[in-house]
């Protein structure tokens, strides 16, 4: 047997010189499933060119390749801090660029995503936390994804800088 995927999309604002509380987390829940034979990758979005738009191909920009790393995953975990009491504006990004794969729902009746496993990585106020994992589960819902009992991840950014939850960089 082939050892599954994760892919982690880890929607921070900041720049990858920069380590960010979503990202120490998602580096911690990473290292967790590899203990369980699974191959992972972390994507900070911010990093790409992901240009507005509801379809794969929109101008020229890195979508068409996150799009491919999703399809090849069996495992797919939306990692965001909370901004203003809502996830960031980058998975929001994501969410309308997937809104292809609803639309070949509608009209198919299949998912490029069934069998395919979601989970949520929240950083930040845990009331605000409990608004948008319930938008991403319905989201992922939509797009035939399962959600597994405790598929989310939630913490306090206090708690976490308290803990000193110390991840080593993967090289």
């Amino acid at each position: 047997m082939s050892k599954l995927k994760a892919l982690f999309l880890v929607v921070s604002l900041k720049q990858s010189s920069e380590d960010t509380n979503t990202l120490l987390l998602s580096q911690f829940l990473a290292k967790q499933l590899s203990t369980y034979d699974t191959n992972y990758e972390i994507v900070r979005l911010a990093n790409y060119n992901i240009k507005p738009g509801t379809y794969t191909n929109v101008d020229s920009n890195n979508w068409p390749a996150i799009l491919e790393k999703i399809l090849d995953s069996d495992i797919i975990i939306f990692a965001t801090p909370i901004w203003w009491g809502i996830q960031s504006s980058l998975i929001q990004s994501v969410i309308e660029r997937l809104d292809e794969l609803h639309d070949e729902i509608m009209e198919t009746g299949k998912s490029r995503l069934t069998n395919k496993v979601a989970g949520i990585i929240v950083t930040g106020e845990p009331d605000d936390a409990k608004h948008i994992i319930g938008n991403l589960a319905n989201f992922f819902i939509a797009l035939g994804l399962t959600i597994p009992p405790f598929g989310t991840l939630t913490v306090l950014c206090q708690d976490l800088q308290r803990k000193e939850i110390k991840i080593k960089k993967r090289s």
